[in-house]
C-alpha cells in the first residue's frame, strides 16, 4: 500500500489537475473554465518518487489494480480558452449553434436562416462567412463537408445531442489545424453510459416547431452501447406569397459501441428545408419582415450525410497513451434556389434598388405581381449539386513527465487526411404565370463542373511546462499541403499545387496569487489556399498575440484579453451566400494587410442563496476595431473599393451577452440578454450608409424548468421575448430578418 500511494503521490505531482470524474471540484457555471489547482511555493518539497516509467508492467498494474480510476480533467491552458457546459446547454435547450456561441466572447456570428441551418461562426476578425476559417470539429475530428478543398460548413452537427462546446483561440488552436487564424470549435457528444440508461427530449412550440430526442444505453463486463436519435421540424417562421412551405425537417441517428480499447461510431443525418437566399428590399422588410416573395417558392435544400470512425486507446504506462483515430465521411446536398434573372443575372441589384432602370420589371415578376413577358424575364433557378469526401487517420501520443523541478504536459500529433469535393451546377428558367412559376423551354445549361482535392500531412506537437507559479506552452504545426483541381467544363483542364506552411504558438501563464493568473500569447494564423487557385496563391496568413488576466476562486471565474491580428495577406472567398455568381464561386480574392484588434471579457459565478438556492450568473463582451492597411480595389462583393482605413464587413464594435438564473432543487428560472451593434455589409469607414450595413440587434430569452421526478421534468423557452425583428445581414440578395418570438414547452424523462 505504501508503493500505491507514492505512485498516487507521483501522479498528483505530475498532473496538477485531477478529479474524479463527475466529482464536484469543478464549479457549476456556465462557459468559464475551473478553478486551476493552488500553486503555493514548495522551498522544502520533499525528493519525488522514482519516475513511473522506472517501474515494470507487473508492477505498474498491480498498483493499478489498487488506486480508484480518476478522469484527468484538463485545465484550460495559457490562453483563451471557453467551455458551454452540459447544464448551460440544458439550460437553455437551443438548437442553434449562433445562440448556444452568444455567450462566448470574441465569437461573431451572422445569421442567415434563424434556425443555424448554415452556420456563420467568426472568431477575432476571421470572417464568419460559413465558418470557413474556423477548425470546425466533433469530438477531436474535423468534421466540415471538405476541410481542406471546401470548408464551408453546410453541414454542421447537431447541438441538441452535444453535451459540450469547446471554444479554443490563442496559441492553443495551433492542435487543431488547418484554419489557425482565429480558432477552434469543439463539439463533444454524449459520454457513454456507465450503467444502463435511457433519455428522452420532447418538445412542441411556435410555427409547429418539434423535437424528439432519445438516447439508450446499455454497458457489460468489458463493453458498452449508445445509441441516439434527433428530429427537429418547423413550419418555418417566413410566409411565402401565395402559400408553400418555408420551414425544415431533420433526422439524425447514431450507433456508438466502445469494447476494451475500441471505440466505433456510425452516424446518418438528413435535411430537408424550404430555404432561399433571396431576401426583401428595404421598403418590403419594413412592412413585413417575414415575407417571402412568391419566386422563391421552389426553393429547397436537401442533403445527407454518413459518418463512420474508429477509435483506439493505448495505455504505455500510468502517464502515457495514444489515441488513434479513423474516420470517413460522406456529404451530399443539392440546393436549389432562385439567383437572378436570364436578362439580369445580379439578383443583389434589383432588391437594392428596385426603382432603377429595368429593375421595376424584374422586382414584379420576382413578387409575381406581374408575368414574364420574354425570355429575358425568366428566373433563373440554379442547383447546386455538391457532393464531398472527408477521410483520414489521426494519433496523438500524451504524455505527463516531470524532468527535475518542472512537470510537463506533452501532446504530438500526426494526420493523414484526404478530401474531396465535387461541384456541379445546373440551371433551368422559370416563367412567372399568373403567379406560379413555370418551367419554360429554355434548355437546362450545366454551368459548373469541377473538382477540387486535397491531401494534407499535418504533425503537432506542444509541450505546457509548470515550473512553481509558472506556465509555459510552446508549440508548432506542420502542414504539408498537395491540391489538385480539375475543370470539366474546360476540356478536363486541371491544375495542381504543393505547400508547406510551419505554425508555430506559444504562450505564458504566471499565478500571481491562487486566485489570479497574467497571460500572454502569440501564434502564427493559417489557412490554405483554395485548390482552384493557381499554384502561385498565396494563403492567409497573420501573427495573432494576446494579453490578458484570468481570475479562478470557487465562486467566480473570469477572463480579460486583449487581442491583435497582423495579417500580412487577408483572403476572401467567393460563395454563393457572399453574393458572387456561378463564375466566381470558389475563386479567392487578396485583401493584403489588415489589421484587427479588440477586449474579450468573460465571466461567470454561482452565487449561493441560502440553502440549497444559488444564482448561476454570466457575461461576455467583445470589442473588435479592423482597419485595412491598403488601398485596391476588388471583385469580391463584401469589399469592393478599399481604402486605407476601411473596417472589415460583418464585424461588430460591441457585443455583450448577459444571462443569469434563480436555482432551487426542483426548479429553475433564468432570462438572457443579448445585444450587438450594427455591421457594415461591404468594407468601409464613418458612419454607415443607409442600405449598407445590418442593424443592431437586443434580445431578451427567458427559461424556465420544474423537476416533478426523476422521469418527469417539464420545461419552457421564450426566445426574443420583445418580438425585435431587424435585418441582421444582407447578403447575398437583400434584407434578411432574425426570427420572431419564439415559445416552446417540452418533456424530458431519465430512467
Amino acid at each position: 500500500m505504501k508503493s500505491a500511494v507514492a505512485f498516487a503521490s507521483l501522479l498528483t505531482a505530475v498532473v496538477p489537475q485531477v478529479a474524479y470524474a463527475g466529482g464536484a471540484t469543478k464549479p457549476a457555471v456556465a462557459a468559464v473554465n475551473p478553478k486551476p489547482a493552488p500553486a503555493p511555493e514548495r522551498p522544502a518539497e520533499p525528493p519525488p518518487p522514482p519516475p513511473a516509467d522506472e517501474l515494470t508492467d507487473e508492477e505498474l498494474a498491480a498498483l493499478a489494480a489498487q488506486m480508484e480510476t480518476i478522469e484527468l480533467v484538463d485545465e484550460a491552458p495559457p490562453g483563451a480558452h471557453t467551455t458551454v457546459d452540459e447544464k448551460t446547454l440544458e439550460r437553455a435547450e437551443e438548437d442553434d449553434i449562433h445562440k448556444v456561441l452568444a455567450g462566448v466572447a470574441g465569437v461573431y456570428l451572422r445569421d442567415e436562416d434563424g434556425y443555424g441551418l448554415r452556420p456563420n461562426i467568426g472568431m477575432r476578425g476571421a470572417a464568419a462567412e460559413r465558418s470557413a476559417k474556423v477548425a470546425l470539429m466533433e469530438d477531436g475530428v474535423l468534421i466540415a463537408p471538405a476541410p481542406y478543398s471546401a470548408p464551408a460548413a453546410y453541414y454542421f452537427p447537431m447541438v441538441t445531442r452535444m453535451s459540450r462546446v469547446d471554444v479554443v483561440k490563442g496559441p492553443s488552436a495551433i492542435q487543431f489545424g488547418p484554419n489557425t487564424v482565429g480558432g477552434a470549435v469543439n463539439l463533444i457528444g454524449a459520454t457513454m453510459p456507465a450503467e444502463r440508461e435511457a433519455y428522452i427530449d420532447a418538445a412542441l412550440g411556435s410555427d409547429l416547431y418539434g423535437k424528439l430526442h432519445g438516447r439508450v444505453g446499455e454497458t457489460g463486463e468489458n463493453w458498452s452501447l449508445l445509441a441516439e436519435y434527433v428530429k427537429l421540424r418547423s413550419d418555418g417562421f417566413k410566409e411565402l406569397d401565395g402559400g408553400g412551405d418555408t420551414g425544415f425537417d431533420k433526422d439524425d441517428a447514431s450507433l456508438r459501441l466502445r469494447a476494451g480499447d475500441f471505440d466505433v461510431r456510425a452516424g446518418y443525418a438528413r435535411e430537408g428545408s424550404d430555404e432561399t437566399y433571396t431576401g426583401l428590399t428595404d421598403a418590403d422588410f419594413a412592412l413585413a419582415p417575414q415575407r417571402r416573395y412568391r419566386g422563391t417558392a421552389l426553393d429547397r435544400m436537401d442533403w445527407d450525410h454518413v459518418r463512420l470512425r474508429v477509435d483506439h486507446r493505448r495505455e504505455l504506462g500510468a502517464h502515457r497513451r495514444i489515441y488513434t483515430t479513423a474516420y470517413r465521411h460522406w456529404f451530399h446536398r443539392a440546393w436549389g434556389k432562385v439567383d437572378g434573372f436570364v436578362g439580369q443575372r445580379d439578383m443583389n441589384a434589383v432588391l437594392a434598388d428596385p426603382e432603377a432602370g429595368a429593375n421595376p420589371i424584374y422586382y414584379a415578376i420576382l413578387t409575381g405581381a406581374a408575368d414574364s413577358q420574354s425570355p429575358e424575364e425568366e428566373l433563373i433557378r440554379g442547383i447546386n449539386d455538391r457532393r464531398f469526401v472527408s477521410q483520414g487517420v489521426q494519433s496523438t501520443f500524451q504524455a505527463e513527465e516531470r524532468w527535475g523541478a518542472t512537470a510537463h504536459q506533452l501532446d504530438a500529433g500526426v494526420r493523414l487526411h484526404f478530401d474531396r469535393a465535387d461541384r456541379v451546377r445546373h440551371e433551368d428558367a422559370y416563367g412567372m404565370e399568373r403567379g406560379e412559376l413555370v418551367r419554360s423551354e429554355r434548355p437546362r445549361a450545366t454551368v459548373l463542373d469541377s473538382r477540387a482535392e486535397t491531401i494534407a500531412l499535418a504533425l503537432h506537437a506542444q509541450d505546457r511546462m509548470r515550473w512553481r507559479r509558472l506556465e509555459v506552452v510552446g508549440g508548432l504545426r506542420l502542414e504539408l499541403l498537395d491540391m489538385r483541381y480539375g475543370n470539366y467544363l474546360a476540356d478536363g483542364a486541371s491544375t495542381g499545387a504543393s505547400e508547406a506552411v510551419v505554425i508555430p504558438g506559444g504562450g505564458a501563464l504566471y499565478h500571481v496569487t491562487d486566485e489570479l493568473a497574467l497571460l500572454a500569447g502569440v501564434h502564427r494564423g493559417f489557412v490554405p489556399a483554395a485548390p482552384s487557385m493557381s499554384a502561385d496563391a498565396r494563403p492567409e496568413l497573420s501573427v495573432n498575440y494576446e494579453t490578458g488576466a484570468r481570475w479562478r476562486s470557487d465562486v467566480l471565474a473570469a477572463d480579460l484579453v486583449g487581442f491583435f491580428s497582423d495579417y500580412s495577406n487577408l483572403k476572401g472567398t467567393c460563395t454563393f451566400s457572399t453574393g458572387c455568381d456561378a463564375m466566381q464561386e470558389g475563386d479567392q480574392f487578396d485583401g493584403g494587410r489588415v489589421h484587427v484588434w479588440g477586449v474579450e471579457a468573460q465571466a461567470a459565478a454561482e452565487i449561493p442563496l441560502g440553502g440549497a438556492w444559488s444564482a448561476p450568473l454570466s457575461a461576455a463582451y467583445t470589442w473588435t476595431d479592423s482597419r485595412f492597411q491598403t488601398a485596391f480595389a476588388s471583385a469580391f462583393a463584401a469589399w469592393g473599393d478599399v481604402e486605407v482605413g476601411d473596417e472589415l464587413p460583418y464585424l461588430p464594435a460591441h457585443q455583450l451577452s448577459l444571462a443569469g438564473a434563480v436555482s432551487a432543487p426542483r426548479w429553475e428560472l433564468g432570462a438572457a440578454v443579448r445585444w450587438h451593434g450594427e455591421v457594415r455589409d461591404t468594407a468601409g469607414q464613418g458612419p454607415i450608409p443607409a442600405g449598407e450595413g445590418a442593424d443592431a440587434l437586443f434580445t431578451i430569452d427567458l427559461t424556465a424548468h420544474v423537476t416533478l421526478h426523476r422521469w418527469a421534468e417539464l420545461y419552457a423557452t421564450c426566445d426574443n421575448l420583445l418580438d425585435e425583428q431587424v435585418i441582421v445581414a444582407r447578403r447575398p440578395y437583400g434584407a434578411r430578418p432574425n426570427p420572431p418570438r419564439l415559445v416552446t414547452v417540452g418533456y424530458k424523462a431519465r430512467f
